[in-house]
């Protein structure tokens, strides 16, 4: 086997950590955004929870504290009171934007969005706009969602999970681009699953927390049966929070579960330097594993009583978690390993050592920098 030159095993590792790291700014390049719609009714009203992203929305009514990066990639953190202070002062734009954006109605009569709505700044960091309809008309409930749509110029691609529980329906559906209206218990439960395994891939593949908490566990791993063993343990532990939490079973308030996330991922990574144990290592894992799942079921945007539509577009979102995870996997771990073997000779050993020490360093200061963004304490 020809040997890795010992200078360039440093540099190996610390460009896996650098090249994930770099993948947060370059998703500010990437003109796509989410949006999560939670319609609840029966008859005549029906109210609808909108979260929308805050810089795409800030950049359409002017709002201050929108980030936007730099030629380099890179982005300026903004203090939340910035934003909360500045979305106070244009509550009514955003109330009037998104109300006229979200369109109701019952056998093709519209429904008729009541006056003003609560704004408000949640703890992830999205703007969320609570609205009320009357609904004069009787028969299925239709909900078409142009916000954030090709005519504001803002974004190329934005993805609308709508979960609902109306007139005893309960369940959730995706809209996009192509596909911006649906009748609800009018949805398409099988052709649902494709779109909830995309949502789950790209959360987790640009979900950076995610992927960084999965590096800082594959190099604390010798051998596949360790990356076996704590990927089962996290797969578990995040299902069981994911089901839970997304079906209304379990509720943690953001701001305690994204802190925690990021306290995570530092952790593990000081874990794997300080502690040559790692009989521990499983239960911690396990632990942090339903953190991550509370994480996952605030994106897929689906909280209510379980249905056969919500448990089918649950697991396929699960699906897509799993494959994206495994993709992680299949990448890292071999390269990680390639390395070890390469480090035949002490100069090349220490080297690899000096560079592991490297990346989990790297690694743990991006946790701990989001532990003290994300806590309201600290902010």
């Amino acid at each position: 086997m020809t040997e890795v030159p010992p200078v360039r095993l440093p540099a190996l590792l610390a460009a896996l950590v650098v090249t994930i790291l770099a993948a947060a700014p370059a998703q500010a390049h990437v003109r796509a955004t989410s949006v999560a719609v939670d319609l609840r009714g029966q008859g005549d009203d029906v109210t609808a929870v909108v979260d929308v992203d805050y810089d795409v929305l800030g950049r359409l009514l002017s709002l201050d504290g929108v980030v936007i990066p730099d030629p380099d990639g890179r982005v300026e953190e903004v203090p939340a009171g910035v934003r909360r202070r500045s979305l106070d002062a244009h509550a009514g734009e955003a109330a009037a934007y998104v109300g006229a954006a979200l369109r109701l109605s019952r056998s093709s009569i519209s429904c008729d969005a009541r006056d003003g709505g609560r704004v408000e700044l949640t703890d992830s960091g999205a703007v969320r706009v609570a609205l009320a309809y009357t609904c004069a008309a009787s028969g299925a409930l239709t909900v078409r969602s142009d916000v954030f749509s090709a005519t504001d110029g803002l974004v190329d691609d934005v993805r609308t999970t709508v979960a609902y529980d109306v007139d005893g329906l309960r369940g959730s559906t995706l809209l996009d681009a192509a596909r911006t209206s649906v009748t609800i218990g009018h949805a398409d439960l099988l052709g649902e699953i494709p779109g909830f395994v995309l949502l789950g891939a790209e959360h987790l593949l640009f979900g950076l927390d995610h992927v960084l908490f999965l590096l800082a566990l594959l190099l604390g791993a010798r051998r596949l049966r360790d990356v076996v063993e704590v990927a089962t343990a996290f797969t578990v532990a995040h299902s069981v929070t994911l089901v839970l939490a997304a079906v209304g079973w379990v509720s943690v308030p953001g701001w305690i579960v994204e802190p925690l996330i990021a306290l995570s991922i530092a952790f593990v990574a000081l874990d794997n330097l300080l502690s040559p144990r790692t009989g521990h290592r499983l239960p911690v894992v396990f632990a942090f594993g339903l953190l991550h799942g509370l994480g996952f079921a605030g994106a897929l945007g689906v909280d209510g009583a379980a249905s056969v539509s919500t448990l089918v577009n649950l697991v396929s979102f699960n699906v897509g978690i799993e494959l994206a995870q495994l993709a992680i996997i299949a990448v890292a771990f071999p390269a990680l390993s390639f390395l070890r073997r390469a480090a035949t000779g002490p100069v090349a050993a220490r080297a690899l050592m000096l560079g592991t020490v490297g990346a989990a360093v790297a690694v743990a200061g991006a946790g701990l920098v989001w532990f003290v963004e994300r806590s309201p304490l600290l902010t």
